[in-house]
């Protein structure tokens, strides 16, 4: 299954925002995104980025699980 995420590269936060249902997207913790990113402590500073991203789950536990990432928010 393929799933998009916001993934904070700071702090290894991250939270999934959809996911592939056949061929349509479906938004998913729409009512966490606001929190997720108010709790940004600086959108705009360079060394404070915030990426994005489609990814299936092997795709995304082997770049991001696998190598670091150690707090789970809400997959």
């Amino acid at each position: 299954m393929n799933r998009k995420y916001i993934v904070d590269t700071v702090t290894r936060e991250y939270l999934c925002v959809a996911h592939q249902k056949g061929r349509e997207w479906s938004p998913i913790n729409q009512d966490s995104l606001t929190s997720f990113m108010d709790t940004r402590e600086s959108k705009s500073a360079p060394e404070k980025e915030l990426l994005s991203g489609e990814f299936n789950d092997n795709a995304f536990f082997e770049k991001w699980i696998r190598n670091g990432t150690n707090f789970l928010f809400r997959y």
